[in-house]
């Protein structure tokens, strides 16, 4: 009984802080729509100010982690999480574990709300991957178009800018946000290497290096940005002949390191007491930390083997 009212007061929390994860939702909507320009000045002024300053106060906790969590979104195509996406996520989260306590008691509950989390996890990393995959694929295009505006007198600036109307997709929501930062004040260089950390993306990391050398020392930028998309081509092409080449191998190793997972949670969902009759063995338990351990470092050894190429 005393489980159960500890995962009735986790559920409980769980609902407070899916309400206030709406209530600031919709407060940062009214926010967007009333003072949208005011909002692009602060950010770009927010990023000038990155750097950390010595005596400087830290910003709270609770702004990192709300930052953090939209950021988690942005890298999964969300630019402005609503709180009916919040409510959505949140509802299965409470009541699925609800229903596995009711019918499998505490440990289904818990087998349960872990299963939705990984599930949970791995969908928006899938997204992520996507949307990687297609900003690194459209890359060369944008850097086509910048050699082509500089070749004929423009600034790497003004090739910058005029270039964004050409791009489309995930890229041009990465580079209207950092057009935005260059219009608040911010040089480019440090536009392009913020929105690259968000968005994980070292491909533009390293063009924002090249803007940065170029805007320093001078030199024939249209030149290594050319080179660049040449490469990045050639590298995809490699890459997927080596996909496809590959493809059996990473198919085998995903389900090599998720279906043990698959299983385990199936019967501790479904099937409980034969884990709570092998946690108080003696020799079971040292049997279910072993396989965690094995399972936590194959499952590794599996997703770098997936992610190589």
């Amino acid at each position: 009984m005393p489980i159960a009212l500890w995962l009735l007061a986790v559920a409980l929390l769980l609902t407070g802080t899916g309400l206030w994860l709406w209530q600031r939702a919709q407060q940062r909507s009214q926010q967007d729509v009333s003072a949208a320009f005011v909002n692009r000045q602060i950010e770009g002024m927010q990023a000038t100010q990155m750097q950390p300053q010595d005596g400087g106060e830290r910003p709270p906790q609770l702004q990192l982690q709300i930052e953090a969590l939209r950021h988690f979104f942005l890298r999964a195509g969300i630019e402005h999480p609503s709180s009916r996406l919040y409510v959505q996520l949140l509802v299965p989260a409470i009541g699925l574990p609800l229903l596995a306590l009711i019918l499998g008691g505490w440990l289904s509950a818990l087998g349960t709300l872990m299963l939705y989390a990984m599930v949970l996890v791995f969908y928006f990393w899938l997204r992520s991957s996507k949307l990687q995959r297609t900003m690194v694929r459209q890359l060369p295009g944008f850097l086509d178009t910048l050699v082509r505006l500089v070749t004929i007198g423009n600034s790497i600036g003004a090739a910058f800018q005029t270039g964004i109307a050409g791009a489309e997709g995930p890229l041009r929501v990465v580079l209207d946000r950092a057009n935005r930062q260059v219009q608040a004040g911010v040089d480019l260089e440090h536009a392009l290497r913020h929105q690259a950390g968000i968005f994980r993306f070292k491909e533009l990391d390293l063009v924002a290096a090249v803007i940065g050398v170029s805007s320093r020392f001078g030199g024939r930028s249209d030149l290594v940005l050319e080179r660049m998309a040449a490469f990045m081509r050639d590298l995809e092409h490699a890459q997927n002949e080596l996909v496809a080449l590959s493809a059996e191998i990473r198919l085998s190793a995903w389900i090599m390191g998720l279906l043990p997972v698959a299983i385990g949670m199936f019967l501790i969902i479904f099937n409980n007491n034969m884990f709570v009759n092998m946690w108080h063995d003696p020799i079971g338990k040292k049997m279910l930390i072993g396989a965690l351990v094995l399972e936590l470092l194959g499952g590794y050894g599996l997703f770098r083997l997936a992610k190589s190429v």
